[in-house]
């Protein structure tokens, strides 16, 4: 397989935080206590769950789900799904309500080391432009010092065969790879790559050149385990899947999807710039400095609130208030250079 998926590992500096503290969120409160005086006047830690003016830290505030929790919750509720033998229809649904399963939020798959643009995922996201519209299932959009990556995501529904009983690959396999094929000569066009900078690419990035990436999301791991697959030759057929894939595409079976702990924040949203609408957000969201950017496109996300599973109604509340506080300082134009940051993201609970 091109470019095959890491595993979901923690990283040799991921270990030693869990060795030495015990936990990240120990590691985030000894760190907090370490960087910033509390006595100081300067000390700048505004908005999120830090408030000017106020107790510098809200303790008593509603707090999120612990991110292990919620992992061990979700990843028994993905699995429960898979084993229903689910239509595309409520993997789509799903996998909107949990974006953490979708590779690319972080660097596990592809290019753009910065992380996703608006800590989110669009969800069939229109490519709009010459002829025919192109319709991804998701779509992250990355970027790095000098590029921004864009990753078009293709699911088809669980139960679809790689292989023929004669070891031929199969016409739903084939229809997805075309899908993907569709994108790329979508995106090989110079108007429609300015249509999709202007309605996907934040205006800070504009100038920077764009990559694309391809994913697609495909059958079981079962039909290339020996005792469990169809085919005489299950092992020969995993090395033929391993050729299949094309320059910039990368191919993941839905076994293969983990809850991604650099996504734990990032939400679903739809639409394009200035009309994003929010879809989907994790019970392990939190506000902070980096909360400014989406809200500033976003002005409502109660109903995408209601149907959050392991969230408290005060917690509910707390996030609108919060993300209410965030769209006005969006809204006046304050910097966001001040925020502190640690494990790759800001400060905020």
């Amino acid at each position: 397989m091109e470019n095959p998926p890491r595993l979901y590992n923690h990283s040799a500096s991921e270990l030693d935080i869990l060795e030495t503290y015990g936990s990240y969120e120990a590691a985030a409160e000894a760190t907090f206590a370490n960087i910033v005086d509390t006595d100081s006047p300067s000390s700048d830690i505004s908005g999120g769950e830090f408030y000017e003016g106020e107790e510098r830290r809200n303790s008593d505030r509603p707090k999120s789900i612990p991110w292990e929790i919620y992992e061990e919750w979700l990843s028994k509720e993905w699995h429960k799904l898979l084993r229903s033998s689910p239509p595309e229809s409520l993997v789509q649904e799903f996998l909107e309500q949990h974006p953490s399963l979708l590779p690319g939020a972080a660097d596990d798959v592809g290019r753009g080391h910065h992380g996703s643009c608006w800590d989110a995922v669009i969800t069939q996201p229109r490519l709009k432009g010459l002829g025919r519209d192109r319709i991804p299932d998701f779509m992250w959009v990355r970027s790095d010092t000098a590029t921004v990556y864009v990753l078009c995501i293709e699911i088809e529904a669980p139960g679809k065969p790689w292989f023929t009983s004669g070891g031929q690959s199969s016409a739903e396999l084939t229809q997805a790879l075309d899908q993907l094929l569709e994108w790329k000569v979508w995106f090989s066009s110079a108007e429609n790559m300015l249509a999709f900078r202007h309605a996907y690419i934040p205006a800070e990035l504009g100038y920077r050149r764009i990559e694309t990436q391809f994913l697609l999301i495909y059958g079981r791991d079962s039909e290339f385990r020996p005792g469990t697959s169809r085919h005489e030759r299950p092992d020969y057929l995993r090395r033929k899947r391993d050729f299949i894939p094309r320059d910039s595409e990368f191919f993941y079976t839905f076994d293969q999807l983990r809850p991604e702990r650099d996504a734990q924040h990032c939400s679903t949203i739809s639409g394009m710039q200035s009309e994003f609408t929010m879809v989907h957000m994790p019970p392990t969201i939190q506000t902070g400095r980096s909360t400014k950017t989406l809200a500033s496109e976003i002005v409502e996300i109660g109903p995408a609130l209601e149907s959050i599973p392991l969230i408290s109604e005060d917690r509910k509340k707390y996030l609108i208030e919060r993300w209410g506080y965030w769209r006005n300082q969006a809204l006046r134009g304050e910097s966001t250079s001040s925020g502190f940051v640690w494990a790759g993201g800001f400060f905020s609970e």
